[in-house]
């Protein structure tokens, strides 16, 4: 079994980030570590991030739908390590496929790795030259996206987008327990951006487990796998409702945690692209602004 994360299963409002910090074993020879695969038009995957516990030897490949070795790490006794991230860059419409290849077995080899997800826009399927359908065209021609394609290179998008308050809790477990409950005010998001940890000197000493809204284990985490408390992996989890962080401790000890996150007004775009009810006055604004078609084709 991989590490992939369950997009299907977690992702509820999308552009999301989410992290997956689990120890491997290996076995001498290729190992299939995590696998995307079937989303075609509904999602764009992209392998953002990167980490690994050096290890000479250790080869990393990634393989985006029909690129094979699109990302290629010869030995993985160069890395940074486990406190920093490896820059990567890799969308995927149809398959992303992580390896390792490692020369000996290894056992709880410590490494993550980070998606983030979107539903694609006209302008995100223009930009991967993907195929449009009649209304998907029609947009483009509407806002001029092919021209606007080619006078600018599209910025990346901000993880911390609609961030307009940061929240920082830190805590010291000693056996297992809620790290971090918010109830979202009225109208307003909460976004996750930031967990870290001492890490413990064995695997399954115990997992975070973070629930938001209806969605329980959106990510499952391995502190044994997680950055120190000098660097936060940024990710991106949304709530609308609640947001809640447990730890499940296993092995006796003290645990150290901080974890980061933001709180925001909900925005009437966020809104349409993520299926909510509309007020009468966002509804008005809607249809003054063209709203709908300028969410659809990703300008707004």
């Amino acid at each position: 079994m991989g590490t992939e994360i369950d997009i299907r299963r977690v992702l509820k409002y999308p552009p999301e980030c989410f992290v997956a910090s689990l120890p491997t074993d290996l076995s001498a020879g290729t190992n299939k570590v995590a696998e995307y695969i079937g989303f075609e038009n509904a999602y764009i995957i992209c392998l953002q991030g990167l980490s690994f516990s050096p290890y000479d030897g250790l080869k990393f490949r990634a393989s985006a739908d029909k690129v094979t070795d699109a990302v290629k790490m010869d030995d993985l006794g160069a890395v940074r390590g486990l406190d920093y991230e490896e820059s990567v860059k890799l969308p995927a419409v149809r398959l992303l496929t992580l390896y390792l290849d490692a020369p000996s077995a290894v056992t709880a080899y410590q490494w993550r790795h980070r998606v983030a997800v979107f539903r694609p826009t006209v302008a995100m399927k223009l930009q991967l030259g993907l195929g449009l359908s009649d209304e998907e065209r029609r947009l483009a021609d509407k806002y001029g996206l092919d021209n606007l394609l080619r006078l600018q290179t599209p910025v990346p998008y901000d993880l911390y987008r609609g961030v307009e308050e940061w929240r920082t809790q830190t805590v010291r477990a000693t056996s297992s327990g809620t790290l971090l409950r918010v109830s979202v005010p009225q109208g307003k998001k909460v976004i996750l951006v930031g967990i870290s940890a001492t890490r413990p000197a064995s695997p399954a000493s115990g997992y975070l487990t973070v629930d938001r809204d209806d969605v329980s284990d959106v990510l499952r985490l391995d502190p044994y796998c997680l950055p120190s408390l000098s660097y936060d992996s940024p990710i991106r989890v949304v709530a609308l409702d609640k947001l809640v962080i447990e730890w499940e401790q296993a092995t006796s000890g003290t645990y150290r945690f901080r974890i980061v996150y933001g709180i925001g007004r909900v925005t009437v775009p966020e809104k349409i692209a993520w299926g909510l009810d509309l007020t009468r006055a966002e509804r008005e604004l809607v249809e003054r602004e063209d709203l709908f078609d300028r969410v659809r084709a990703g300008i707004a």
